[in-house]
């Protein structure tokens, strides 16, 4: 029904045109989320340690993991393994947030606070951090684990590594920095492994993240200002395959 669209990377630009929609009415401006990192002025390390009543190790981890709505049932087993792959890793400091409130939501609730009280000096829970200092964790963290978007979409600018578990995110545009893990103990074992190996930790100074820069706000700002005519056309369909798709990425 729209007469623009604004997509958050390249390829999700070529998606919309490939639906039928008019390469000049669609726009790729990055992802608003990237504003957000820009736009606040994050936690210093001590700031953020106070926020949180928790000191940071050498390494540190931050682990956020939902349900997944197709897979019922999988998320006990699912983060059940993902617990005793953190559990084997000796000399690591863990936050995490939790997930939502339905009914899987809260096996995995129970699930983090069962674990932190037994490792009451090395793990810390929250029902939320917070946009302020979930964003200033990722600085101090040495990777985020978990199936949540912002492993996917804000962590690569702030060059650290993912561990994507499982099908949540599938079908995204992932930065280089992503390592993608089956939701089994050695796979997320093989992970963390790969996480803190040197090679991977090198090749983090060079990751460009596919979402943007920031500044999505101006960006459609002022495409509005110049695109939108007082009366909209009608709207007609792209057909790549009469009107051809050269130029249009």
């Amino acid at each position: 029904m729209s007469h623009l669209h604004f997509t958050s990377t390249k390829e999700y630009k070529n998606r919309v045109v490939q639906l039928g929609e008019p390469p000049d009415r669609v726009f790729n401006v990055g992802a608003v989320g990237i504003d957000n990192i820009k736009r606040l002025k994050l936690l210093g390390r001590s700031e953020f340690e106070e926020s949180i009543g928790f000191n940071l190790g050498e390494r540190n981890l931050l682990i956020t993991f939902h349900p997944v709505t197709f897979e019922a049932g999988a998320a006990e087993e699912q983060f059940g393994n993902l617990l005793t792959a953190l559990d084997a890793i000796g000399d690591i400091n863990l936050i995490f947030t939790k997930s939502n409130a339905d009914t899987n939501g809260r096996i995995i609730n129970a699930m983090i606070d069962d674990f932190v009280s037994n490792r009451r000096s090395t793990a810390v829970a929250f029902i939320s951090l917070g946009q302020l200092r979930y964003l200033s964790a990722m600085q101090y963290v040495d990777g985020v684990v978990g199936n949540s978007s912002s492993g996917i979409i804000e962590v690569p600018s702030f060059k650290k590594g993912t561990i994507n578990i499982g099908n949540r995110q599938k079908g995204r545009i992932k930065a280089t920095s992503i390592i993608d893990a089956p939701p089994s103990i050695e796979g997320i074992s093989d992970a963390i492994s790969k996480l803190y190996s040197k090679t991977f930790q090198d090749n983090l100074n060079d990751v460009t993240n596919p979402y943007g820069e920031g500044g999505v706000c101006s960006k459609i700002t002022k495409i509005l200002s110049k695109s939108v005519p007082l009366i909209l056309p009608q709207k007609e369909f792209f057909d790549l395959n009469t009107i051809g798709c050269a130029g249009y990425d």
